[in-house]
């Protein structure tokens, strides 16, 4: 008589449950932490961006040669690929005065499988900072 008293129980017992629900949920609460490095991969690359135009419109303040310009936003955005960024130096005249501004596009990869069929396959980040010529023409 104990052993089907023992068996009944074992039979009532949730131990398993928690296993069961942990199984359950854990594929959602994977994904969301996926999303969220994504996301906070983006936005670090925004910041870099971001400063890294403000540094090349300060050295387009300073000189006239975008080779100079460009190499500053290069150097600002380390971390970053090189590859996947376009800079782009807007400053017709070059006189003092005038402004200078600089734009970065970086395309950021989606390093999550399964989000290219989602969303596209890169995302776009763009920065841009416009400051005035202080000095006309050096180099």
């Amino acid at each position: 008589m104990k052993l089907a008293l023992i068996d009944i129980k074992r039979l009532t017992s949730s131990r398993g449950q928690s296993t069961v629900e942990f199984a359950l949920v854990f594929p959602f609460l994977l994904i969301i932490f996926l999303l969220f490095a994504q996301a906070v991969m983006v936005l670090r690359a925004q910041i870099i961006v971001t400063g890294a135009a403000r540094e090349a419109a300060r050295k387009g303040v300073e000189t006239a040669s975008d080779v100079l310009i460009k190499g500053a936003a290069y150097k600002a955005s380390n971390g970053l690929d090189p590859n996947r960024m376009k800079v782009e130096v807007i400053c017709p005249h070059r006189k003092r005065g005038e402004p200078v501004t600089v734009r970065i596009n970086y395309r950021v990869p989606l390093y999550i499988p399964g989000l290219q069929h989602l969303f596209p396959s890169e995302v776009n980040v763009r920065g841009e900072s416009t400051m005035r010529v202080e000095n006309e023409g050096k180099v």
